[in-house]
């Protein structure tokens, strides 16, 4: 029997670990995600789906095994994403997946997108945008043209140059340009920079 007055021993209890706060997932090429270059309220407003509802729809699809052309075509066709969308979808979605560099377009060549939204009717932002009154120097040779909707064509030879036009309600448009065939990272910048000047352009003749 213990002696009286004998301390009690007590049971040592081990200090909690503090919890390990889970990083954010990274897209494998070390990207941020979800993806930076288009956010999360503009592919859904323009879409209906965030990122990460496109995304589980190209896993289900298993688009890393199919040629861009075709994972383009099939979320047009199939879930209907407005043209210009299913190729940024679709580059974003490689990007992700570690199989293009930022800005990389099938055949190891460079891309650009710049967009903004005028205060203007879609109809008049159109009529306007076509004269290429706007346009910085250099030689364009339209391809195709879709009244209110597409315009493309050839720029500076070897580049192409694609419009979409969208009407955005109470009496606005959006104009988004994809310029393509860039040779290098620092032309994209280039790109970029010259066309947002070009835009802020076309807005003082609407």
């Amino acid at each position: 029997m213990a002696a009286k007055g004998q301390a009690a021993v007590k049971k040592k209890i081990a200090p909690r670990k503090p919890a390990v706060k889970k990083a954010a997932p990274k897209a494998a090429s070390g990207d941020a995600w979800p993806p930076t270059s288009i956010s999360e309220e503009k592919v859904k407003g323009a879409t209906g789906r965030g990122w990460m509802g496109w995304f589980v729809i190209l896993n289900n699809m298993k688009a890393t095994s199919l040629p861009h052309k075709e994972v383009a075509r099939r979320l047009k066709e199939e879930y209907g994403a407005p043209s210009w969308w299913c190729q940024m979808i679709a580059v974003e979605y490689e990007r992700a997946r570690g199989g293009r560099k930022t800005n990389e377009r099938a055949g190891g060549t460079f891309a650009v997108n710049v967009t903004k939204v005028m205060p203007v009717g879609l109809s008049k932002l159109f009529a306007t945008a076509t004269t290429e009154k706007w346009f910085p120097l250099g030689s364009f040779a339209e391809t195709s043209k879709t009244t209110d909707k597409y315009w493309r064509g050839k720029w500076k030879g070897a580049q192409k140059l694609e419009f979409g036009f969208y009407a955005k309600g109470d009496g606005k448009a959006q104009i988004a340009l994809e310029i393509s065939g860039l040779e290098n990272a620092e032309a994209v910048e280039t790109a970029r920079a010259t066309w947002k000047t070009a835009m802020e352009r076309l807005a003082t003749l609407l």
